[in-house]
């Protein structure tokens, strides 16, 4: 699916103490509407990217998978740490 390199996966996680009150409740609040168990859709252009979210505390959810728009607004955080801190290696899913 993917471009030039194919797919390649950044992982990185979160945990949400970290983060101050006012983001983490934003954050948590985002991520508990977030589409767990739906197929992602077709992406929005050959080369965007496609997250999947994974809770680790709460592996039935399974996990939420969003294209490149739909990591905005609340759950900018997110995108922000896994661009700072991601490492590429291994998709990480659960089970």
């Amino acid at each position: 699916m993917g471009g030039f390199t194919g797919n390649v996966a950044l992982t990185a996680e979160l945990d949400s103490a970290s983060l101050p009150a006012a983001v983490r409740a934003r954050l948590e609040s985002a991520v508990g509407g977030l589409p767990w168990g739906r197929p992602a859709g077709e992406p929005s252009h050959p080369d965007a990217f496609r997250y999947e979210v994974d809770l680790p505390d709460q592996p039935e959810r399974g996990l939420a998978v969003l294209r490149e728009p739909e990591l905005g607004g609340a759950l900018a955080p997110l995108g922000e740490h896994l661009t700072a801190h991601g490492a590429v290696g291994p998709s990480r899913r659960p089970g």
